[in-house]
């Protein structure tokens, strides 16, 4: 597979208004506990042909976000708006989001072992949006096999014919992208397609997301806990903590320009292939907290190697501070804005 030359990612491109807007997304589930809180108030937007990583820890609430824009979360326990090309998703009929999933917005889950059908071909599976939506049959399969094709499955008449055990795990995320994409969505979300493959894997399904998505003008919210892999394909990045967003910024910003605390402690526990080796890897202090038992002020603040006393009662807003070049929900950002330098 040819790798395309990826453009600079320091801005997104200038691609028109939102086709997708989120505002104030809060999903809460119910324990014996109390109230669980998973998103609290994410806000964002995705414009066309846009690449947008969502990165955060286990337990951030990064794939309750990405459920939720589907309407898989309990409409119950969901507020706020997703507004996609001027509809409200959390108030439109069920069946108007059965027929936007798989065709307008698609979903590429984390383990395509699980969610693939073991009792049907991959053809089968493949074809089976173009067949919901009364494709006939054998234009449905053909269209399938050509999939199958474009995502680097060999001899894809052959495999098509298969079934899911048949498969590596690379090559059945690859049908997974395959399923996604064969409707020619508009919007394709990635929940952590990368996860439990090898490097070389993963390597090659982002270029192949990339490439596709690129070839076909999809815009993709790609979810993930790995900060290294978003260089190739995101344009922007949101970070996200204790179901809420920490930073927002391009990816260039990310990598060199970062301020919030949680940011700086993710790049720092990325491994380092230049320079001397460390005896033990970085890694921030303690772990995220319970959704259940969230601390009171910025959530970060029990692990934050930055704490003032006002973090620990003080929520931070997600503002641009004096001096910084994007927003960041940390009442120290202005600090942390003027020494770049020093925090690397």
């Amino acid at each position: 597979m040819s790798t395309q030359a990826r453009p600079d990612t320091s801005a997104p491109a200038d691609v028109g208004s939102a086709m997708l807007s989120v505002r104030d997304l809060t999903v809460t589930f119910p324990s014996a506990e109390g109230p669980i809180r998973a998103v609290n108030g994410m806000s964002f937007d995705v414009r066309p042909r846009e690449r947008l990583g969502i990165v955060g820890e286990s337990g951030s609430g990064k794939s309750v976000t990405a459920q939720a824009l589907l309407g898989l979360t309990p409409r119950e326990h969901t507020t706020g708006s997703i507004v996609f090309e001027g509809e409200d998703l959390l108030t439109a009929p069920q069946d108007r989001l059965r027929a936007l999933r798989g065709w307008d917005i698609s979903y590429v889950f984390q383990d395509p072992l699980s969610a693939l059908d073991p009792t049907r071909t991959i053809g089968h599976q493949v074809a089976q949006p173009l067949l919901l939506r009364k494709v006939p049959k054998k234009e449905a399969h053909r269209r399938a096999i050509e999939m199958l094709g474009e995502v680097g499955i060999p001899d894809p008449a052959r495999r098509a014919r298969n079934y899911p055990h048949q498969f590596s795990g690379g090559m059945r995320q690859r049908v997974m992208i395959a399923m996604a994409l064969i409707g020619q969505p508009r919007l394709v979300i990635a929940d952590e397609p990368t996860t439990a493959l090898d490097v070389r894997v993963q390597a090659k399904i982002i270029d192949l997301l990339y490439r596709l998505t690129d070839e076909q003008g999809v815009a993709v919210v790609f979810i993930t806990h790995d900060l290294g892999i978003l260089a190739g394909l995101a344009e922007r990045v949101i970070v996200m903590y204790a179901g809420r967003v920490m930073e927002e910024c391009s990816t260039d910003e990310l990598y060199y320009r970062s301020i919030h605390p949680y940011t700086l402690g993710l790049l720092e526990s990325l491994p380092r292939i230049t320079g001397p080796v460390p005896e033990r890897l970085v890694t921030i202090g303690g772990g995220p907290p319970a959704p259940s038992r969230l601390p009171t002020g910025c959530p970060f603040h029990p692990r934050c190697q930055y704490v003032q006393p006002e973090c620990r009662t003080t929520p931070p807003p997600l503002e641009v501070p004096p001096g910084g070049e994007h927003p960041s929900a940390c009442l120290r950002a202005e600090w942390l804005a003027e020494r770049p330098g020093e925090l690397r």
